[in-house]
C-alpha cells in the first residue's frame, strides 16, 4: 500500500490472495494438500483465494478457491481437470496443427517462471480486484545463492534468481498495480528466503515480507489456519491500515509456529518471520556501516590485520546461528556475539553492531539502543516486525539471515555481488576481504606450484549440498543432506541442524515473542478482531520421512 489507508469501493473486495504452486518436484503432492487445506476452510465473503498449480501432471492450472467443507473423495482432482481444460496454454496446443507420421507429437509451448507467475497475478488482478493483495510462492527455496522455484523437470526456460524475483515483484507494481499499490504480503513459502538480499530485492514493491531463515518441512505452510485469519479480519469501513496488514502478517508467523510446535515430539525445528520492507534501505545503510568499519581491519593480501578484531569476528561467526550448511548467518545474533567478543578498545565496532540491531528490532526493544550511531539511535518501526521459532536448532533467529559462507566458492561469490543489497551495502566486499584475511596459507611444496583447478571445480568441492551424492558412500546415513523439506532435490527435504555451533545449547524454552497457544486476539485499530481457534480445527499433516 503506497498510502496509510485504502478507500473502499462498494463492488470491490477487500482482499485478492494469490497462491502459486510450483510443484513439478517432490511438493507435488503438498501442493495438493495445500489445495485441500484452502477448500475445507474457504473465502470469506470479502475475500478471494486463488491457486495456480504447477505439477507433473497439470500444468499452469489456475483454481479459485470456493468449497467450504471438507472436500469429498475425489472432489479436488475433478476440479483441477476441469480448471485445467480451460486453461489457455493447453487450449493453445491441442489447436496445433498435426505433424504427420514422422513426427507426431506436439510443439509444446514453453514459459518462464517469470512470465506464468506475471501471468497468473494478471489474471487475478484483472478477474478479482481487491483493495489488498497477497501472493504466496511455494516451492523450492534456495536462498541468496541458488535457484528460487526450481524443478525437477526442466521443461521450461529458467528458474527464478533473486534479481527475477525483484523483478518480478517490480513489473507486477508497476505494470499490473500500476504504481497504485504495492503487494500488500509477500509470502515466501519456500526454505531459506527471510534473507536482508530477499528482502531488499522486493523493497520498493511490497509492504511486508513472510518467510522462513531456515528449512520449512515439506507440509510448508499451514493454509486452513491461515485463511481462517485472512477471513476473520473481517470487512472493514474506510479499508484497511497498513498497521492492520502488519498485524495479519504477524498472526500469520503465530499460525505457522503453533501448527509445528506439536512436531517437537518429532525433533522437528522451524522458525518464521514477518518484515516491514519499508526498512530495508535503513538496514541496508546499518549494514554498510558495519562493513565499511569491518574493511578497515582486513587489508589487501599481505597486508598486516588487526588480531583480535579477526578473532572477534572469527567467533562470532562459529558461534552465531547458522544455515544451509553454514552458508547463512542470522544477521542480530552475529552482531550480538561480535559486540561481545570485540575488544574493549573497539568501540567503534560495538556501536555499528547496535546500528544493525535497532534496525532489526526497533531501538525501544533494545537495552542499549541509545548506544548507536545518531542516525540509527531512534529507529520506531523495526525491520522484523515478529520472528518465532519452535525448537532447538534455530532458536537464535531473530528474523532475517545474510550471505556469510566460510570459504570463498568462487561461483557463488560472483553472483553473489551482482545483487543489488551486496552492492549497495558493501557486504561483498567486506566478503572478500574477510575470506582472504581468513584463508589459511597453503602449504610449502615444490617450486613449480603453486597450481590451480578451475573456479567450477573449486566451487564444487565446496558445495554445501551433498544430496546429490551417490548411495554408495560414507555419506548415505541419516544427516543433514538426506531429510526431507524444501531445500534439496528432494526439496524441502532438509532439517535444520546446530551447524557450527559446537558446543550448543540443548535445551530451548518456548519462543516468549510469539505465543505457542497462537489464538492470540488480532485486532484493528477500528475494531475488527478474530480469534483463529473459530469453528474450523486445523488439521495437522505428517511430515514426510
Amino acid at each position: 500500500m503506497s498510502n496509510d489507508t485504502t478507500s473502499t469501493e462498494e463492488n470491490e473486495r477487500q482482499w485478492t490472495i494469490m497462491v502459486y504452486l510450483a510443484g513439478k518436484n517432490s511438493l507435488a503432492a503438498e501442493c495438493i494438500f495445500s489445495i485441500t487445506e484452502l477448500s475445507r476452510v474457504g473465502p470469506a465473503k470479502n475475500i478471494d483465494c486463488i491457486v495456480q498449480l504447477d505439477s507433473v501432471v497439470y500444468d499452469g492450472t489456475t483454481l479459485e478457491i470456493t468449497h467450504k467443507g471438507r472436500p469429498r473423495p475425489g472432489e479436488i482432482n475433478v476440479r483441477i481437470k476441469q480448471a485445467q481444460r480451460s486453461n489457455p496454454v493447453v487450449a493453445a496446443i491441442r489447436q496445433a496443427p498435426h505433424l504427420g507420421k514422422k513426427n507426431r507429437r506436439q510443439p509444446k509451448l514453453r514459459v518462464s517462471y517469470f512470465d506464468e507467475i506475471f501471468n497468473f497475478v494478471a489474471r487475478c488482478v484483472k478477474d478479482y480486484s481487491a483493495q489488498h493483495y497477497m501472493l504466496v510462492l511455494s516451492g523450492h527455496g534456495s536462498g541468496t545463492v541458488g535457484d528460487f522455484l526450481r524443478k525437477d523437470q526442466a521443461d521450461k526456460i529458467d528458474s527464478l534468481s533473486i534479481p527475477s524475483l525483484g523483478k518480478l515483484i517490480e513489473n507486477i507494481h508497476t505494470k499490473l498495480l500500476k504504481n497504485r499499490k504495492k503487494l500488500d504480503i509477500l509470502g515466501m513459502d519456500s526454505c531459506l528466503m527471510s534473507m536482508t538480499e530477499v528482502a531488499y530485492a522486493a523493497h520498493k514493491h511490497a509492504d511486508v515480507m513472510i518467510g522462513a531463515e531456515g528449512f520449512e518441512p515439506m507440509a510448508g505452510w499451514p493454509y486452513a489456519s491461515i485463511l481462517q485469519s485472512v477471513n476473520g479480519f473481517g470487512p472493514v469501513t474506510g479499508g484497511y491500515k497498513l498497521q492492520d496488514v502488519k498485524a495479519l502478517a504477524k498472526q500469520i508467523v503465530s499460525d505457522y509456529i503453533a501448527y509445528y510446535s506439536d512436531y517437537q515430539a518429532a525433533a522437528v525445528s522451524v522458525d518464521q518471520a514477518a518484515c516491514d520492507l519499508s526498512q530495508s534501505a535503513m538496514l541496508m545503510e546499518a549494514v554498510k556501516c558495519l562493513s565499511d568499519l569491518l574493511c578497515g581491519y582486513m587489508p589487501a593480501p599481505n597486508g598486516k590485520d588487526d588480531d583480535d578484531v579477526r578473532n572477534a569476528l572469527l567467533l562470532a561467526h562459529w558461534e552465531a546461528q547458522p544455515y544451509k550448511n553454514e552458508q547463512y548467518t542470522d544477521l542480530y545474533d552475529f552482531c550480538n556475539l561480535l559486540q561481545r567478543y570485540c575488544p574493549t578498545n573497539q568501540q567503534n565496532i560495538v556501536k555499528a553492531c547496535q546500528n544493525v540491531k535497532n534496525v532489526i528490532r526497533g531501538s525501544a526493544n533494545e537495552q542499549n539502543g541509545a548506544e548507536a550511531d545518531k542516525d540509527f539511535r531512534s529507529v520506531v518501526d523495526p525491520f522484523v516486525l515478529r520472528s518465532c521459532y519452535s525448537g532447538l536448532t534455530v532458536q537464535y533467529s531473530y528474523g532475517v539471515s545474510i550471505y556469510f559462507p566460510w570459504a570463498e566458492q568462487p561461483a557463488d561469490l560472483a553472483d553473489y555481488e551482482k545483487l543489488y543489497f551486496a552492492r549497495d551495502s558493501h557486504w561483498g566486499r567486506f566478503l572478500n576481504a574477510y575470506l582472504r584475511a581468513t584463508k589459511r596459507e597453503v602449504r610449502p611444496g615444490r617450486i613449480s606450484g603453486p597450481h590451480q583447478f578451475t573456479p567450477n571445480q573449486t566451487s564444487s568441492l565446496f558445495d554445501a549440498d551433498l544430496a546429490s551424492i551417490g548411495s554408495g558412500n560414507r555419506f548415505d546415513i541419516a544427516s543433514r543432506y538426506t531429510t526431507d523439506d524444501r531445500h534439496t532435490t528432494d526439496d524441502r527435504g532438509l532439517s535444520n541442524l546446530i551447524g557450527t555451533m559446537r558446543n550448543p545449547p540443548t535445551d530451548f524454552y518456548d519462543c516468549s515473542d510469539c505465543p505457542l497457544d497462537s489464538h492470540e486476539k488480532v485486532t484493528t485499530e477500528v475494531g475488527a478482531s478474530v480469534n483463529e481457534k473459530g469453528s474450523h480445527k486445523v488439521r495437522r499433516r505428517t511430515i514426510k520421512k
